[in-house]
């Protein structure tokens, strides 16, 4: 999970950025990520099961595709809307492109950035406990597979329990996080 959502998250963000810093790019790849975006992970199972079998690739594969929308549209959007006196600032400053999304464009953007990633992390979750199900990789999805299937219900409800608590750990951990880097927008 953690791992599929970080490569989602660098993906996403690095995609997003080339993405949301040309309007051309954005205007031709709309539709394509229009299309794309409501295209449930589950339905690339098929796909990744056949590239990569029932593995832990394929797991990860699922995971690191369904949680990266989140935050690729995110980083789009924000950089869409970056505030137009900014973007002035930076032409008469004459600031190249990477100057620009590494003084201008991230920060400003970065509030959208969490808010994808905080989304993509459950969805992180969900992907990573149906992909041990299908490939029958262990872990905890598998474990609550194998104790529905043998009618163990304290199993059941305890790994349900415990898919609860790692998301509002997880949550709780990204919600700090973000709090640290966005203190300066309190101000």
């Amino acid at each position: 999970m953690i791992f599929g959502w970080g490569l989602a998250s660098l993906i996403g963000v690095a995609l997003g950025v080339m993405i949301g810093m040309s309007e051309i790019a954005r205007a031709w790849l709309a539709p394509t990520l229009e299309f794309l975006r409501p295209l449930p992970a589950s339905a690339v199972l098929p796909l990744a099961i056949s590239i990569f079998g029932l593995s832990a690739g394929m797991v990860l594969f699922v995971v690191a595709f369904g949680a990266m929308w989140p935050v690729l549209l995110a980083t789009v959007q924000g950089l869409a809307n970056v505030e137009p006196r900014l973007r002035e600032v930076a032409a008469n400053l004459q600031m190249t492109r990477w100057s620009y999304v590494q003084k201008i464009g991230l920060p400003s953007t970065l509030p959208d950035i969490i808010s994808g990633m905080r989304l993509s992390l459950t969805i992180s979750l969900i992907l990573a406990v149906v992909g041990e199900m299908i490939a029958s990789q262990a872990g905890l999805g598998q474990a609550i597979l194998l104790a529905a299937r043998s009618f163990r219900a304290s199993e059941l409800f305890a790994g349900i329990v415990l898919l609860g608590l790692i998301g509002f750990v997880s949550n709780a951990l990204l919600a700090s996080v973000e709090l640290r880097l966005l203190r300066w927008q309190k101000n």
